[in-house]
């Protein structure tokens, strides 16, 4: 790989890992009515395959539950980047999948969804222990996990999609999709990067065209989703023409842009636990969901 990539990625990190410190400085990792388990592992990898899960304690009956695909460019962030968010969603009632996944340049599509397809395995193997409902289950994912949840609802949702990458079904039954200032339509001009490329590259984009072109293979059936984004996120128009491309498709959603000029809010901003704007789309979001859950 070329050393101004290399350079690139590691710019791009180490501003990511500022701002995400900045953001989160103070918040506790332990809070009041959730029960933590960290490091758990879900597949060989001893660093990256690893996840933690946060249950909201004095809940009765299986727990729904929300499996996150964290974002950051395919090439940074962690499950500790997302831990305040989870603890967030256990406190609401969610049991929260909080993994972590291998990360670009050191994998190359589709390995980090294979990661993904790993965790979402262990969770159906593992529900029972932890008190988890197969029957309420909610995928979550924002910027690069948001193309990764768009990728994986779709092989739910099409075998043909699905054989494309030989996973298998669990019996989890997912019940709805967030898509958070998610990066859908890959092959829209300016959407590989030197950093992005990284983990689709040239290569890739040719021999598995049709993998990483998902909007080809969605049908009517795809999971009731909710999309948001921001006046000023950078991949604001990507959540704008997937609201249509969905209607089209006569797929059950809801968009919400959140922000005004007054008020302005970037990329990924719901992350951010000291936000009020921010807990108005978490808010919205989990009444979005409660709408799917079965009894």
């Amino acid at each position: 790989m070329e050393q101004r990539i290399i350079d690139a990625i590691m710019d791009f990190r180490n501003g990511a890992k500022t701002s995400d410190d900045k953001r989160d400085k103070g918040l506790p990792i332990e809070v009041e009515g959730v029960k933590r388990v960290d490091d758990i592992a879900y597949g060989p990898d001893s660093k990256w395959n690893l996840l933690d899960l946060y249950l909201p304690e004095n809940v009765e009956g299986p727990i729904p539950t929300i499996i996150n695909i964290h974002g950051g460019g395919w090439c940074y962030g962690t499950k500790e980047t997302y831990q305040f968010y989870g603890l967030n969603w256990a406190q609401r009632g969610f049991a929260f999948v909080n993994p972590n996944y291998r990360l670009a340049p050191d994998v190359v599509f589709p390995e980090e969804l294979d990661d993904v397809d790993r965790y979402i395995h262990w969770v159906a193997d593992h529900a029972a222990e932890y008190g988890l409902d197969t029957n309420n289950v909610f995928l979550i994912g924002d910027s690069a996990g948001g193309q990764m949840a768009e990728q994986y609802t779709t092989i739910l949702t099409n075998e043909k999609y699905r054989q494309m990458f030989g996973y298998e079904l669990t019996d989890l039954h997912f019940r709805a999709v967030a898509l958070n200032s998610s990066a859908n339509f890959m092959f829209d001009p300016g959407t590989i990067t030197d950093v992005v490329g990284a983990y689709f590259t040239p290569e890739l984009l040719n021999s598995k065209h049709d993998q990483i072109n998902t909007e080809e293979y969605i049908q009517s059936n795809f999971l009731p989703t909710y999309i948001c984004t921001a006046n000023y996120d950078f991949i604001r128009n990507n959540s704008v023409k997937f609201d249509g491309f969905l209607t089209a498709k006569k797929v059950p959603h809801a968009f919400k842009m959140y922000g005004d000029e007054k008020n302005p809010r970037e990329h990924v901003f719901l992350i951010n636990q000291k936000d009020v704007i921010a807990k108005q789309a978490n808010d919205n979001e989990m009444a979005f969901f409660k709408k799917y859950l079965v009894k």
